[in-house]
Protein backbone atom coordinates (compact mmCIF):
# COMPACT_ATOMS: atom_id res chain seq x y z
CA UNK A 1 0.00 0.00 0.00
CA UNK A 2 2.70 2.48 1.14
CA UNK A 3 4.40 2.05 -2.46
CA UNK A 4 1.19 2.64 -4.60
CA UNK A 5 0.45 5.87 -2.23
CA UNK A 6 4.33 6.99 -3.04
CA UNK A 7 3.24 6.75 -7.16
CA UNK A 8 0.19 8.34 -6.74
CA UNK A 9 1.59 10.97 -4.72
CA UNK A 10 4.03 11.66 -7.00
CA UNK A 11 1.36 11.14 -10.56
CA UNK A 12 -0.93 13.11 -9.05
CA UNK A 13 0.33 15.36 -6.86
CA UNK A 14 -2.05 17.22 -4.96
CA UNK A 15 -5.30 15.68 -6.34
CA UNK A 16 -4.67 12.58 -4.64
CA UNK A 17 -3.84 14.18 -1.61
CA UNK A 18 -7.27 15.57 -1.46
CA UNK A 19 -8.87 12.28 -1.45
CA UNK A 20 -10.39 11.61 1.36
CA UNK A 21 -13.02 12.95 4.08
CA UNK A 22 -11.75 16.73 4.93
CA UNK A 23 -10.19 16.95 7.45
CA UNK A 24 -8.82 13.43 7.37
CA UNK A 25 -7.22 12.59 3.87
CA UNK A 26 -5.54 9.69 2.19
CA UNK A 27 -2.23 10.49 4.09
CA UNK A 28 -4.06 10.17 7.34
CA UNK A 29 -5.19 7.02 6.26
CA UNK A 30 -1.76 5.72 5.10
CA UNK A 31 -0.45 7.31 8.60
CA UNK A 32 -2.90 5.17 10.44
CA UNK A 33 -1.35 2.16 8.82
CA UNK A 34 2.11 2.73 9.03
CA UNK A 35 1.79 3.10 13.03
CA UNK A 36 0.03 -0.46 13.38
CA UNK A 37 2.80 -1.72 10.62
CA UNK A 38 5.51 0.07 13.62
CA UNK A 39 3.85 -2.02 16.39
CA UNK A 40 3.68 -5.23 15.00
CA UNK A 41 7.72 -5.08 13.73
CA UNK A 42 9.02 -4.70 17.34
CA UNK A 43 11.64 -2.96 16.18
CA UNK A 44 11.67 0.26 18.15
CA UNK A 45 14.10 -1.20 20.62
CA UNK A 46 16.68 -1.39 18.13
CA UNK A 47 15.85 1.71 16.42
CA UNK A 48 16.47 4.20 19.49
CA UNK A 49 19.62 2.19 20.29
CA UNK A 50 21.15 4.27 17.12
CA UNK A 51 22.46 8.08 16.85
CA UNK A 52 20.04 8.44 14.46
CA UNK A 53 16.79 7.40 16.58
CA UNK A 54 18.21 9.17 19.41
CA UNK A 55 18.37 12.33 17.75
CA UNK A 56 14.75 11.48 15.75
CA UNK A 57 13.55 11.33 19.59
CA UNK A 58 14.66 14.60 20.72
CA UNK A 59 13.54 16.37 17.63
CA UNK A 60 10.17 14.78 17.41
CA UNK A 61 9.66 15.38 21.69
CA UNK A 62 10.99 19.28 21.04
CA UNK A 63 8.24 19.48 18.08
CA UNK A 64 5.34 17.86 19.98
CA UNK A 65 6.00 20.00 22.67
CA UNK A 66 5.71 23.08 20.73
CA UNK A 67 2.79 21.85 19.08
CA UNK A 68 0.44 20.90 22.35
CA UNK A 69 0.23 24.23 23.73
CA UNK A 70 -1.51 25.83 20.82
CA UNK A 71 -3.83 22.66 19.70
CA UNK A 72 -6.86 23.83 22.25
CA UNK A 73 -6.69 27.18 20.00
CA UNK A 74 -6.24 26.34 16.97
CA UNK A 75 -7.46 23.06 16.59
CA UNK A 76 -7.11 21.06 13.51
CA UNK A 77 -4.45 23.72 11.98
CA UNK A 78 -2.26 22.70 14.50
CA UNK A 79 -2.99 18.79 13.42
CA UNK A 80 -2.30 20.55 10.01
CA UNK A 81 0.82 22.56 10.55
CA UNK A 82 2.31 19.61 12.74
CA UNK A 83 2.76 17.13 9.94
CA UNK A 84 5.80 18.49 8.93
CA UNK A 85 7.31 16.67 11.41
CA UNK A 86 4.52 13.95 12.50
CA UNK A 87 4.85 12.76 8.99
CA UNK A 88 8.71 11.42 10.55
CA UNK A 89 6.66 8.42 11.70
CA UNK A 90 7.22 6.61 7.93
CA UNK A 91 10.63 7.18 8.56
CA UNK A 92 10.68 5.08 11.43
CA UNK A 93 8.22 2.53 9.77
CA UNK A 94 10.31 1.87 6.96
CA UNK A 95 13.58 1.64 9.03
CA UNK A 96 12.01 -1.00 10.60
CA UNK A 97 10.18 -3.06 8.32
CA UNK A 98 14.02 -3.34 6.97
CA UNK A 99 15.10 -4.59 9.48
CA UNK A 100 12.39 -7.01 10.18
CA UNK A 101 11.59 -8.93 7.17
CA UNK A 102 14.20 -10.39 5.41
CA UNK A 103 14.70 -9.27 1.63
CA UNK A 104 12.56 -6.28 2.11
CA UNK A 105 15.37 -4.39 0.69
CA UNK A 106 15.56 -5.82 -1.86
CA UNK A 107 11.88 -5.58 -2.28
CA UNK A 108 12.12 -1.93 -2.19
CA UNK A 109 14.46 -1.82 -4.48
CA UNK A 110 12.58 -3.62 -7.18
CA UNK A 111 9.01 -1.31 -6.67
CA UNK A 112 11.43 2.10 -7.05
CA UNK A 113 12.68 0.85 -10.41
CA UNK A 114 9.33 0.03 -11.74
CA UNK A 115 8.05 2.75 -9.87
CA UNK A 116 10.66 5.13 -11.52
CA UNK A 117 9.67 3.95 -15.62
CA UNK A 118 6.32 4.41 -14.54
CA UNK A 119 6.67 8.13 -13.69
CA UNK A 120 9.11 8.77 -16.41
CA UNK A 121 6.28 7.57 -18.86
CA UNK A 122 3.15 9.07 -17.06
CA UNK A 123 4.76 12.06 -14.93
CA UNK A 124 5.22 14.23 -18.01
CA UNK A 125 1.74 13.98 -18.84
CA UNK A 126 0.35 15.01 -15.26
CA UNK A 127 3.03 18.15 -15.24
CA UNK A 128 1.99 19.15 -18.21
CA UNK A 129 -2.25 18.29 -17.93
CA UNK A 130 -1.77 20.43 -14.67
CA UNK A 131 -0.28 23.54 -17.18
CA UNK A 132 -2.48 23.18 -19.82
CA UNK A 133 -5.93 21.77 -18.97
CA UNK A 134 -6.65 22.84 -15.76
CA UNK A 135 -10.40 24.06 -17.20
CA UNK A 136 -10.77 20.60 -18.16
CA UNK A 137 -9.93 18.11 -15.30
CA UNK A 138 -11.84 17.20 -12.68
CA UNK A 139 -11.98 18.72 -9.32
CA UNK A 140 -12.69 18.04 -6.00
CA UNK A 141 -15.95 19.12 -4.67
CA UNK A 142 -15.78 22.47 -3.27
CA UNK A 143 -12.43 23.15 -3.82
CA UNK A 144 -10.40 24.62 -6.55
CA UNK A 145 -7.69 21.49 -6.80
CA UNK A 146 -7.53 19.47 -9.67
CA UNK A 147 -7.05 16.10 -10.31
CA UNK A 148 -4.10 15.54 -11.00
CA UNK A 149 -2.28 18.81 -9.52
CA UNK A 150 1.51 18.56 -9.73
CA UNK A 151 3.86 20.85 -8.06
CA UNK A 152 7.20 21.76 -10.36
CA UNK A 153 9.38 21.42 -7.29
CA UNK A 154 7.78 17.89 -6.54
CA UNK A 155 7.95 16.73 -10.23
CA UNK A 156 11.70 17.57 -10.43
CA UNK A 157 12.39 16.41 -7.17
CA UNK A 158 11.65 13.03 -7.92
CA UNK A 159 12.73 13.23 -11.68
CA UNK A 160 16.12 13.71 -9.71
CA UNK A 161 15.39 10.18 -7.75
CA UNK A 162 14.96 8.35 -11.12
CA UNK A 163 17.89 9.58 -12.84
CA UNK A 164 20.29 8.94 -9.44
CA UNK A 165 18.68 5.48 -9.45
CA UNK A 166 19.42 4.83 -13.07
CA UNK A 167 23.09 6.12 -12.79
CA UNK A 168 23.93 3.63 -10.18
CA UNK A 169 23.39 0.71 -11.68
CA UNK A 170 19.54 -0.49 -11.25
CA UNK A 171 18.37 -1.00 -14.32
CA UNK A 172 20.13 -0.81 -17.59
CA UNK A 173 21.62 2.95 -18.62
CA UNK A 174 20.04 3.32 -21.89
CA UNK A 175 20.45 6.73 -23.91
CA UNK A 176 16.60 6.96 -24.14
CA UNK A 177 15.80 6.74 -20.40
CA UNK A 178 18.85 9.44 -19.85
CA UNK A 179 17.05 11.71 -22.52
CA UNK A 180 13.72 11.13 -21.50
CA UNK A 181 14.66 12.55 -17.91
CA UNK A 182 16.72 15.35 -19.23
CA UNK A 183 13.61 16.32 -21.38
CA UNK A 184 10.99 15.87 -18.66
CA UNK A 185 13.41 18.24 -16.32
CA UNK A 186 13.43 20.51 -19.48
CA UNK A 187 9.45 20.88 -18.94
CA UNK A 188 10.06 22.52 -15.57
CA UNK A 189 12.55 25.30 -16.25
CA UNK A 190 10.23 27.83 -15.17
CA UNK A 191 10.35 26.52 -11.50
CA UNK A 192 13.25 27.83 -9.94
CA UNK A 193 13.88 25.65 -6.74
CA UNK A 194 12.93 22.26 -8.32
CA UNK A 195 15.36 23.26 -11.14
CA UNK A 196 18.02 23.19 -9.07
CA UNK A 197 17.09 20.44 -7.08
CA UNK A 198 17.00 18.64 -10.18
CA UNK A 199 20.70 19.89 -11.15
CA UNK A 200 22.07 19.62 -7.82
CA UNK A 201 21.20 16.00 -6.82
CA UNK A 202 22.43 14.77 -10.66
CA UNK A 203 25.36 16.11 -10.73
CA UNK A 204 25.86 14.76 -7.37
CA UNK A 205 24.86 11.09 -8.01
CA UNK A 206 27.38 11.55 -11.28
CA UNK A 207 30.26 12.23 -8.95
CA UNK A 208 29.52 9.47 -6.28
CA UNK A 209 30.02 7.11 -9.40
CA UNK A 210 32.08 9.01 -11.93
CA UNK A 211 31.95 6.59 -15.13
CA UNK A 212 33.44 8.64 -18.09
CA UNK A 213 30.54 6.90 -20.63
CA UNK A 214 27.79 8.21 -18.11
CA UNK A 215 28.77 11.82 -18.15
CA UNK A 216 29.51 11.59 -21.65
CA UNK A 217 25.71 10.02 -22.06
CA UNK A 218 24.38 12.58 -20.30
CA UNK A 219 26.35 15.67 -20.77
CA UNK A 220 25.69 14.76 -24.80
CA UNK A 221 21.69 14.38 -24.05
CA UNK A 222 21.50 17.57 -22.06
CA UNK A 223 23.64 19.67 -25.13
CA UNK A 224 21.37 18.35 -28.19
CA UNK A 225 18.50 19.06 -26.45
CA UNK A 226 19.86 22.70 -25.14
CA UNK A 227 21.25 23.23 -28.91
CA UNK A 228 17.61 22.06 -30.52
CA UNK A 229 15.68 24.62 -27.86
CA UNK A 230 18.75 27.37 -29.35
CA UNK A 231 18.20 26.33 -32.58
CA UNK A 232 14.59 26.36 -33.15
CA UNK A 233 14.32 29.50 -30.58
CA UNK A 234 11.50 27.04 -28.84
CA UNK A 235 9.29 29.06 -26.64
CA UNK A 236 5.81 28.41 -25.11
CA UNK A 237 3.87 30.10 -22.73
CA UNK A 238 1.85 28.52 -20.05
CA UNK A 239 -1.77 29.74 -19.77
CA UNK A 240 -2.34 31.19 -16.55
CA UNK A 241 1.15 32.27 -15.47
CA UNK A 242 3.99 34.60 -16.43
CA UNK A 243 7.28 32.74 -17.09
CA UNK A 244 7.57 30.95 -20.64
CA UNK A 245 9.53 27.86 -21.38
CA UNK A 246 12.71 28.99 -22.81
CA UNK A 247 16.37 28.46 -22.84
CA UNK A 248 16.13 32.10 -21.71
CA UNK A 249 13.92 31.55 -18.73
CA UNK A 250 16.08 28.52 -18.11
CA UNK A 251 19.10 30.55 -17.77
CA UNK A 252 17.30 33.12 -16.10
CA UNK A 253 16.06 30.65 -13.40
CA UNK A 254 18.78 29.31 -12.44
CA UNK A 255 21.30 32.93 -12.36
CA UNK A 256 18.18 34.45 -10.20
CA UNK A 257 18.89 32.04 -7.03
CA UNK A 258 22.43 33.59 -6.74
CA UNK A 259 22.58 36.85 -8.65
CA UNK A 260 20.48 39.69 -10.37
CA UNK A 261 18.74 37.61 -13.44
CA UNK A 262 17.24 40.84 -14.48
CA UNK A 263 14.03 39.16 -15.33
CA UNK A 264 11.29 41.42 -12.67
CA UNK A 265 8.91 38.66 -11.83
CA UNK A 266 11.86 36.47 -10.65
CA UNK A 267 13.81 39.06 -8.35
CA UNK A 268 9.86 40.45 -7.03
CA UNK A 269 9.32 36.62 -5.61
CA UNK A 270 12.93 36.28 -4.54
CA UNK A 271 12.99 39.32 -3.21
CA UNK A 272 9.74 38.37 -1.28
CA UNK A 273 10.69 35.45 0.10
CA UNK A 274 14.26 36.98 1.44
CA UNK A 275 12.39 39.45 3.46
CA UNK A 276 10.04 37.08 4.81
CA UNK A 277 13.28 34.60 5.60
CA UNK A 278 14.90 37.42 7.66
CA UNK A 279 12.09 38.67 9.73
CA UNK A 280 11.98 34.99 10.51
CA UNK A 281 15.50 35.00 11.51
CA UNK A 282 15.21 38.53 13.55
CA UNK A 283 12.04 37.21 15.85
CA UNK A 284 13.45 34.14 16.31
CA UNK A 285 17.84 34.09 16.47
CA UNK A 286 17.62 37.25 17.95
CA UNK A 287 13.71 37.98 19.77
CA UNK A 288 11.40 36.97 21.51
CA UNK A 289 10.98 33.50 19.68
CA UNK A 290 14.00 32.00 20.12
CA UNK A 291 12.93 28.83 22.18
CA UNK A 292 9.82 27.52 20.97
CA UNK A 293 9.00 29.73 17.71
CA UNK A 294 5.38 30.80 16.73
CA UNK A 295 4.04 27.25 17.72
CA UNK A 296 1.81 25.14 15.61
CA UNK A 297 -1.57 26.32 14.06
CA UNK A 298 -1.33 29.96 13.61
CA UNK A 299 -1.26 31.31 10.32
CA UNK A 300 2.53 32.45 9.53
CA UNK A 301 1.80 34.34 6.26
CA UNK A 302 -1.02 36.07 8.55
CA UNK A 303 0.91 36.74 11.61
CA UNK A 304 3.99 37.96 9.69
CA UNK A 305 1.96 40.17 7.17
CA UNK A 306 3.09 38.18 4.30
CA UNK A 307 0.05 36.64 2.72
CA UNK A 308 -0.37 35.86 -0.59
CA UNK A 309 -3.09 33.10 -0.75
CA UNK A 310 -6.71 33.14 -1.20
CA UNK A 311 -9.26 33.32 1.43
CA UNK A 312 -10.39 29.89 0.59
CA UNK A 313 -6.98 28.66 0.32
CA UNK A 314 -4.34 30.88 2.67
CA UNK A 315 -0.69 30.65 2.67
CA UNK A 316 0.55 28.74 6.00
CA UNK A 317 3.73 29.03 5.71
CA UNK A 318 7.18 30.70 4.11
CA UNK A 319 8.55 29.24 0.96
CA UNK A 320 11.91 27.10 2.96
CA UNK A 321 10.49 24.22 4.79
CA UNK A 322 13.90 24.44 6.95
CA UNK A 323 12.76 28.14 8.29
CA UNK A 324 9.13 26.83 8.80
CA UNK A 325 10.76 24.57 11.64
CA UNK A 326 12.59 27.89 12.90
CA UNK A 327 9.75 29.81 12.78
CA UNK A 328 7.28 27.71 14.09
CA UNK A 329 9.79 25.74 17.04
CA UNK A 330 12.27 28.19 17.64
CA UNK A 331 16.23 27.58 16.85
CA UNK A 332 16.28 24.39 19.25
CA UNK A 333 13.85 23.03 17.36
CA UNK A 334 15.99 23.74 14.00
CA UNK A 335 19.08 22.89 15.71
CA UNK A 336 17.73 19.19 16.74
CA UNK A 337 16.35 19.19 12.96
CA UNK A 338 19.78 20.53 11.42
CA UNK A 339 21.52 17.46 13.63
CA UNK A 340 19.21 15.04 12.22
CA UNK A 341 19.55 15.69 8.89
CA UNK A 342 23.67 16.06 9.03
CA UNK A 343 23.62 13.37 11.05
CA UNK A 344 21.66 11.17 8.67
CA UNK A 345 23.97 12.16 5.41
CA UNK A 346 27.33 11.65 7.08
CA UNK A 347 26.19 7.88 8.24
CA UNK A 348 24.75 7.29 4.76
CA UNK A 349 28.23 8.88 3.39
CA UNK A 350 30.23 6.94 5.36
CA UNK A 351 28.31 3.64 4.52
CA UNK A 352 28.93 4.55 1.12
CA UNK A 353 32.87 4.98 1.35
CA UNK A 354 33.11 1.77 3.20
CA UNK A 355 30.69 -0.25 0.59
CA UNK A 356 32.62 0.67 -2.35
CA UNK A 357 36.04 -0.28 0.23
CA UNK A 358 34.45 -3.49 0.44
CA UNK A 359 34.17 -4.02 -3.56
CA UNK A 360 29.71 -4.73 -2.74
CA UNK A 361 28.79 -2.87 -5.57
CA UNK A 362 24.65 -3.06 -4.23
CA UNK A 363 25.57 -1.22 -1.33
CA UNK A 364 27.39 1.10 -2.87
CA UNK A 365 24.59 1.96 -5.50
CA UNK A 366 21.95 2.20 -2.34
CA UNK A 367 23.70 4.59 -0.82
CA UNK A 368 24.58 6.77 -3.54
CA UNK A 369 21.33 6.64 -4.67
CA UNK A 370 19.55 7.64 -1.27
CA UNK A 371 21.95 10.64 -0.46
CA UNK A 372 21.40 11.96 -4.36
CA UNK A 373 17.31 11.81 -3.56
CA UNK A 374 17.38 13.28 -0.10
CA UNK A 375 19.61 16.37 -1.59
CA UNK A 376 16.89 16.87 -4.42
CA UNK A 377 14.10 17.22 -1.45
CA UNK A 378 17.19 19.53 0.88
CA UNK A 379 17.28 21.87 -2.28
CA UNK A 380 13.58 21.67 -3.03
CA UNK A 381 12.51 22.37 0.68
CA UNK A 382 14.18 25.38 0.55
CA UNK A 383 12.65 27.48 -1.95
CA UNK A 384 8.64 26.59 -1.48
CA UNK A 385 6.33 24.75 1.21
CA UNK A 386 7.47 21.34 0.16
CA UNK A 387 7.51 19.50 3.01
CA UNK A 388 4.30 20.75 4.59
CA UNK A 389 2.34 18.38 2.78
CA UNK A 390 1.77 14.38 2.67
CA UNK A 391 2.61 14.88 -1.47
CA UNK A 392 6.67 15.57 -0.69
CA UNK A 393 6.65 15.37 3.12
CA UNK A 394 5.96 11.28 3.24
CA UNK A 395 8.13 10.32 0.06
CA UNK A 396 11.18 12.55 1.70
CA UNK A 397 10.35 10.87 5.41
CA UNK A 398 10.22 7.67 3.63
CA UNK A 399 13.64 7.68 1.65
CA UNK A 400 14.88 9.21 5.04
CA UNK A 401 13.92 5.95 6.51
CA UNK A 402 15.20 3.62 3.81
CA UNK A 403 18.46 5.11 4.72
CA UNK A 404 18.09 4.65 8.72
CA UNK A 405 17.13 1.41 8.09
CA UNK A 406 19.45 0.21 5.44
CA UNK A 407 22.61 1.77 7.20
CA UNK A 408 21.93 -0.17 10.41
CA UNK A 409 21.20 -3.27 8.67
CA UNK A 410 24.61 -3.22 6.82
CA UNK A 411 25.93 -2.28 10.20
CA UNK A 412 24.70 -5.43 11.76
CA UNK A 413 25.83 -7.91 8.92
CA UNK A 414 29.30 -6.20 9.76
CA UNK A 415 29.53 -6.79 13.33
CA UNK A 416 28.01 -10.08 13.10
CA UNK A 417 30.28 -11.45 10.47
CA UNK A 418 28.38 -13.45 8.71
CA UNK A 419 27.70 -11.39 5.81
CA UNK A 420 30.85 -10.41 4.42
CA UNK A 421 31.32 -12.86 1.57
CA UNK A 422 27.90 -11.65 0.42
CA UNK A 423 29.18 -8.14 0.66
CA UNK A 424 32.21 -8.48 -1.37
CA UNK A 425 30.12 -10.48 -3.97
CA UNK A 426 30.81 -9.18 -7.71
CA UNK A 427 29.67 -10.53 -11.13
CA UNK A 428 26.17 -10.47 -12.41
CA UNK A 429 23.65 -8.27 -11.49
CA UNK A 430 21.44 -10.23 -9.87
CA UNK A 431 24.56 -11.52 -7.48
CA UNK A 432 24.61 -8.20 -6.79
CA UNK A 433 20.86 -7.74 -5.50
CA UNK A 434 21.84 -10.86 -3.38
CA UNK A 435 23.81 -8.15 -1.47
CA UNK A 436 20.70 -6.29 -0.30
Amino acid sequence: MHGVWLVLYALLGKGFGYAGFPPFYVGELLLLFALLAFVVSRRSVALLRTPLGLLMTGFMGWQLACALPHLEMYGVDTLRDSVIWAYAVFAWVAAALILRLPGFLKTLMQQFRLGMRAFLILGPMAWLATLYLQDWLPHWQGTSVSIPLVKGDEYCVHLAGALALLLQGFGPIRQGWVFLILADALLAMNVRGGLLAFVVAACFAVLLRPRPERLVLIAGAGMLLIAAMAALDLKFVTPGMERELSLRQLTDSLTSVVSDSGRGNLEATKQWRLNWWRMIADYTISGPYFWTGKGYGINLADSDGFQVGTRDEPLRSPHNSHLTLLARSGVPGFLLWSALQLTWAVLMLRAYFLAKQLHASAWVGVFAWLLAYWLAFMVAAGFDVFLEGPMAGIPFWTIFGIGWGSHTLFRNRLERGYGNAELITRGTRKAEYAVV
